[in-house]
């Protein structure tokens, strides 16, 4: 089947916030050819943290940006790393592509004593483990038409999960942002059966699996 980046993207924030519930403040490095094709950046940016993404790649970066999954695309390592500096200490989310030689960029990262809170490659992206839920969660798509009716399927998403699960609230209000190309396809959410139910009594069922 097709990799879904969507779901790719819920997974991975599941991940992210089973390891740590906020990653405001926190620098995650991505590195290697196709990182920021894997969902990692909106998944980062969601989690509430900031993202330097490394490849030498220059098309593959400037399809990420003008898809919405980088904010800005630098070629210096000064410049990447001023502007992610100030969204780090004001714990705002940011995501930065920087086109440049792996290799030597990751030694000169180290040589200047930059440590990132978690480093993150393609392949060791593929090798994470699923994050632990309970298992009356389960994932589910709720398809739509277009961008208003994902506003309104959002709407009654957010009406249905608890106002204190913060996790999967900030998984609806961010992902509009964070995933631009997924504004109008649908939304995937993780749901009790219990919520399941109540949103079907209102009329809004998942896709067929």
């Amino acid at each position: 089947m097709p990799r879904d980046l969507q779901l790719d993207t819920m997974r991975l924030y599941r991940w992210l916030t089973h390891q740590r519930a906020d990653w405001g403040g926190q620098l995650v490095l991505l590195s290697g050819a196709g990182c920021t094709q894997t969902g990692a950046p909106p998944a980062i940016s969601i989690a509430g943290g900031t993202t330097l993404a490394l490849d030498s790649d220059a098309a593959a970066m400037k399809s990420a940006q003008r898809a919405g999954y980088l904010d800005f695309v630098v070629n210096s390592l000064d410049e990447a790393l001023r502007a992610l500096k100030n969204e780090v200490r004001r714990k705002r989310p940011l995501s930065v592509g920087l086109i440049a030689d792996v290799a030597a960029t990751l030694a000169e990262i180290g040589e200047r004593g930059i440590v990132p809170d978690l480093r993150l490659a393609p392949q060791t992206l593929q090798q994470l483990p699923p994050a632990q839920i309970h298992c009356v969660f389960d994932e589910h798509f709720f398809a739509a038409k277009d961008a208003s009716a994902l506003r309104e399927i959002d709407a009654a998403l957010l009406a249905a999960v608890p106002p204190d699960d913060l996790l999967r609230r900030r998984w609806l209000q961010r992902a509009p942002q964070f995933l631009r190309e997924a504004r109008s396809g649908g939304r995937w959410i993780w749901l009790a059966h219990s919520e399941l139910s109540a949103l079907a009594a209102q009329g809004l069922t998942p896709a067929p699996r």
